[in-house]
């Protein structure tokens, strides 16, 4: 049975209402996913069944890795899982990929290739060959990859994810195929608390809800 009362509590939320588990889910209005404020940090907030699980996918984000540059002075970047190598950046300098010339790698002897490589190429399996850098050295990679987070339905029947003060929340994200932008999700203010006593969770949300 869903219970329904209000409640005073000694917290940044003076008057709250609160719904006793099992509840099936705490919305804004009608709305399922919506943002608040914890504390500094925005959060976005997806209302669902207690013990689900829901896919956010993010977009893409910088990922940099270290790598030894080969004894010709070459460096070689291998293909994405996406196929594409926008917002490739080397040693800090963007790297277009799509207007490089198609070039085999050759042989590599005492620091020299078989045939001269003066410019960057891609090779006819999509990988990027980077050249003129010194041999042995290690240089830095960022290329964006796909990112999500699996978010999990806490016993309240919500979930949420949260900026920190290193990552801000994306500007947008999508569940399955729905698109959202945060920054035109409905505004709840505050997001709801979910406490449990005694085995029975309890979801409070602001009094000022609709």
């Amino acid at each position: 049975m869903k219970l329904l009362r209000i409640l005073s509590l000694i917290s940044t939320i003076a008057a709250t209402a609160s719904i006793t588990a099992p509840a099936m889910a705490i919305p804004f209005g009608s709305n399922t996913v919506y943002k608040g404020v914890d504390g500094l940090y925005q959060v976005v907030v997806f209302s669902g069944t207690p013990g689900s699980k829901i896919t956010v996918s993010l977009g893409s984000v910088p990922k940099t890795t270290a790598k030894i540059v080969g004894s010709c002075g070459e460096v070689r970047i291998s293909p994405p899982a996406s196929g594409a190598f926008t917002g490739l950046k080397v040693d800090g300098t963007a790297v277009d990929a799509s207007t490089l010339p198609s070039n085999t790698l050759p042989a590599c002897s005492n620091g020299a290739f078989a045939e001269p490589r003066t410019a960057n190429f891609k090779t006819p399996n999509n990988e990027v060959v980077i050249v003129g850098k010194t041999a042995g050295t290690a240089i830095s990679i960022e290329l964006p990859q796909p990112s999500a987070k699996t978010v999990t339905v806490n016993a309240c029947g919500f979930g949420q994810i949260k900026a920190t003060a290193t990552t801000p929340l994306p500007s947008t994200f999508s569940v399955g195929t729905t698109n959202y932008t945060v920054s035109s999700l409905p505004d709840a203010s505050k997001p709801p608390l979910c406490r449990t006593a005694n085995g029975i969770s309890t979801g409070y949300v602001p009094s000022t809800w609709p």
